[in-house]
């Protein structure tokens, strides 16, 4: 299990992100959802260890992300940041960058992994040449390459058109249902990720505001996206 509490990272101005709570069980599918320059991207850098928070922490099986990176790493994709930055590349070889850095990848699953996230046909297409969802398809397969068990992904869809995000988000899915893998997903558009979640984190001017699960949500609300307005409209609560 991953659990995030009271994860803290302050910028001057007062950017940045304030005692997140959060926890992800294996098949579980977590929304970090908020305005743009609501903190998300910075708890998601946090989470990963990419950065060091000011307080506060990460765990994977109990093992602090940013003291025991050996432990954590090796289970964790990440798709934070400019998607697939090197244009001269083909996504093929942009994918070969990681082959090395992990056990067990081979040839094949570079191939199965183009096929997974629908960019069979591309990969042999210099990244300069691709769209920006494109781009985001091949960062995901990158983030997916080594078979992580928790990947955190931070807006995933961004880019991408109607039919996109629709093969993505059934790419995820099949992903949480089939391996078993836990996912965090950052957005700020929520009817993007409605119907992959099982949990929705929602966060406002850089604090958390509240975690529930989807079911409890539904309980008062008729859909997650009335539930994140109701959240960010100035009520706080706690976990659900």
């Amino acid at each position: 299990m991953f659990e995030v509490r009271g994860l803290t990272k302050a910028y001057p101005g007062g950017r940045g992100i304030q005692d997140l709570n959060l926890a992800v069980r294996p098949g579980e599918v977590v929304a970090l959802l908020g305005p743009n320059g609501a903190g998300k991207t910075t708890a998601l850098r946090a989470m990963a260890g990419f950065i060091r928070a000011d307080r506060g922490e990460a765990r994977w099986n109990g093992a602090s992300v940013a003291d025991r990176p050996e432990l954590t790493k090796p289970h964790m994709g990440f798709m934070i940041g400019e998607p697939a930055p090197y244009p001269y590349l083909t996504g093929y070889e942009y994918l070969k960058l990681y082959h090395k850095l992990y056990p067990g990848v081979d040839e094949s699953r570079i191939r199965e992994t183009l096929e997974q996230v629908g960019m069979a046909q591309q990969g042999h297409v210099k990244i300069k040449r691709y769209s920006t969802g494109m781009k985001q398809r091949i960062e995901l397969a990158s983030a997916l390459l080594h078979r992580p068990k928790l990947m955190l992904l931070d807006e995933p869809f961004s880019g991408m058109d109607i039919e996109g995000r629709r093969e993505m988000a059934t790419a995820l899915r099949a992903l949480a249902a089939e391996s078993g893998a836990g996912l965090i997903v950052s957005s700020h558009v929520v009817h993007d990720i409605e119907d992959l979640i099982t949990h929705a984190c929602i966060v406002r001017e850089g604090r958390w505001v509240e975690t529930a699960s989807v079911d409890r949500v539904r309980e008062s609300f008729s859909n997650v996206e009335d539930y994140y307005l109701h959240c960010v409209g100035g009520r706080k609560g706690g976990a659900a």
